[in-house]
């Protein structure tokens, strides 16, 4: 299965991102170019929607932290939301659940900037 990432406007300086699908060594490269992509075409307010990710694996992993790096250099920052199960306890076992900023809802993670 291929990651999928979904891109709307969620407020007038918001970026919603949905992600779906596997994030594991054949898809990583797809997913780190189109945040890339994202962040470097001025969007440094995100919320990522995990709910429907699979599988991610530690380069993944990376791959958000250096992301989350990116934004805030530019006052952004990245807050996360709806992480599925095994996604959530990988973020608790990594602690890059004291990173990143965790939330239930994409309404909750919306509210928190």
């Amino acid at each position: 299965m291929e990651v999928k990432i979904d891109v709307r406007p969620r407020s007038k300086n918001v970026m919603l991102v949905a992600v779906r699908g596997k994030i594991g060594s054949e898809t990583v490269e797809v997913f780190k170019q189109e945040l890339e992509k994202i962040v470097l075409s001025g969007n440094t307010r995100l919320i990522l929607g995990l709910k429907e990710v699979t599988y991610l694996n530690s380069t993944g992993l990376g791959v958000l932290a250096s992301m989350l790096r990116l934004v805030r250099k530019e006052s952004g920052d990245i807050k996360l939301f709806s992480l599925a199960p095994g996604v959530k306890e990988l973020f608790n076992i990594t602690r890059l659940s004291s990173i990143f900023e965790i939330y239930e809802t994409e309404e909750e993670a919306l509210k928190a900037f």
